[in-house]
């Protein structure tokens, strides 16, 4: 056999085997991805706003979530230019959101809500209006005092006869 045959045959055998490995089942293919399991969500997201009494939108306003179940704060943020507000990954539950002053005091309560597990819960908050100090003291005095109350371990009724506070 002369020296090009053999020069042939190892090209041939060469290119044979290659073809062989990209064509053969498993050699070179690419393994299949198992699915990934589906990701089940455990929290959910609050979307606010936070309002001045003449109905505009409070800037920069400082917002607390509180857990109404427990009397805790759960979190807090500032309102951006809009009164905006998001607490994301928010445990499932019942809270209300606080328009909070500088010091920290509570000056606004809003209604209460829930929240549930990959939900998306929406609320506000609203700076009560120049009105005579009565009125704005009765109008969100019955929601802070249900806050109070849950943070002392108090249950609180309201209107409707069942627990608005955990015990």
């Amino acid at each position: 056999m002369s020296r090009a045959s053999r020069r042939q045959i190892a090209s041939f055998a060469l290119a044979t085997a290659a073809v062989w490995l990209l064509v053969s089942p498993g050699a070179a293919a690419p393994r299949p991805r198992s699915p990934q399991p589906a990701v089940t969500p455990t929290t959910g997201i609050v979307i606010g706003t936070a309002w001045k009494g003449d109905t505009l939108p409070y800037p920069q306003a400082r917002i607390r979530l509180r857990d109404v179940e427990t009397g805790r704060g759960a979190a807090s943020t500032i309102s951006d230019a809009a009164g905006r507000f998001r607490f994301e990954r928010a445990e499932p539950g019942a809270y209300v959101v606080e328009l909070l002053s500088n010091d920290g005091r509570v000056l606004a309560v809003g209604d209460l809500f829930g929240v549930s597990a990959g939900g998306q819960a929406t609320t506000s908050v609203r700076l009560s209006s120049k009105a005579p100090w009565v009125a704005g003291f009765f109008g969100n005095a019955a929601a802070a005092a249900i806050a109070a109350a849950s943070t002392l371990g108090v249950t609180a009724v309201g209107s409707s006869g069942s627990p608005a506070s955990g015990q």
